[in-house]
């Protein structure tokens, strides 16, 4: 079976059973959330040890990154019917950065004690503290109309990528199109006129399905605050993509892992979404507030 069949057989699973996880109930849609920010914290913790010499990371940083979705989960409330628990973060965020200064300490050599502890602590900080901000995107109760700020991200993330890719593998460089390296000695094969298009595509199409999708957040979502929602979601996830591709690139790491059979690991798939679902909810409560 050739590697096209494989993905394409493995989306047709995997796709289903993450959107029943997001439909069915609160559980389900955190269980999911915790499972990609873990792996994807393990899979951080494998490639920054490649890079410094000192103890396997790799578990901690899968409970730290858990932990610290799990206190954005308490900490706002609703979720498994539970009033908000604000004071739970704060405790959790010392007692993750303790017993990582701990380790470095104890168990790392001088010369390597910073960047290793920077580069260690980036794992459960990127994915569980500020990705995990992306389960404030879910709501309680079972059906899909909680959650369609959440599906809008995904969704914008796949269109962006797709759009992307195809443009900048077959247009780009052909008639009035050129060729020109997004991010050369990151991803050699990006292309602007990919990335161009991506957001183009992005901002059209986030700009008339936002009213429907942020509706839960009390905002008035016009055409134009749409679109510049849009054009957040697509540059944010962009980003994402880079730093993840510069973290990979530097590690000397073609995939983050192999979880998801013939696509990849979490921070191949979900690179993206981790640094645009965060800035988006940021933005929808500021606007929030000002309403």
């Amino acid at each position: 079976m050739n590697n096209l069949a494989v993905r394409l057989l493995f989306a047709a699973v995997a796709i289903p059973v993450a959107l029943f996880c997001i439909w069915f109930c609160d559980f389900s849609r955190i269980l999911l959330m915790c499972f990609l920010g873990g792996v994807g914290a393990w899979e951080w913790a494998r490639m920054a040890g490649k890079m410094y010499k000192g103890p396997d990371m790799r578990y901690l940083s899968l409970a730290s990154a858990v932990a610290l979705m799990l206190a954005w989960v308490f900490s706002r409330g609703g979720f498994f019917g539970y009033a908000a628990e604000p004071a739970i973060m704060g405790p959790t965020v010392v007692i993750i950065f303790g017993i990582y200064i701990a380790i470095a300490f104890a168990k790392v050599d001088i010369s390597n004690l910073f960047p290793w502890l920077v580069m260690h602590l980036g794992a459960p900080l990127y994915l569980g503290l500020w990705g995990g901000v992306s389960v404030l995107l879910l709501g309680s109760g079972q059906g899909f109309e909680h959650c369609y700020a959440f599906l809008l991200v995904l969704l914008s993330m796949w269109v962006c990528d797709s759009v992307a890719y195809f443009f900048g593998k077959f247009a780009a460089g052909k008639g009035p199109f050129g060729r020109h390296a997004f991010a050369p000695s990151i991803s050699p094969k990006k292309t602007w006129e990919g990335s161009i298009a991506g957001t183009i595509t992005t901002v059209a199409f986030v700009a008339f399905t936002a009213p429907m999708a942020f509706a839960n957040f009390g905002v008035q979502i016009t055409l134009p605050l749409g679109a510049a929602l849009g054009l957040l979601i697509a540059v944010a996830g962009q980003a994402g993509d880079l730093l993840m591709s510069a973290l990979k690139r530097w590690s000397g790491t073609k995939d983050s892992g192999k979880i998801f059979v013939g696509h990849g690991g979490v921070l191949d798939r979900f690179d993206s979404f981790f640094l645009a679902a965060p800035t988006l909810y940021l933005v929808l409560e500021f606007f929030q507030k000002l309403s």
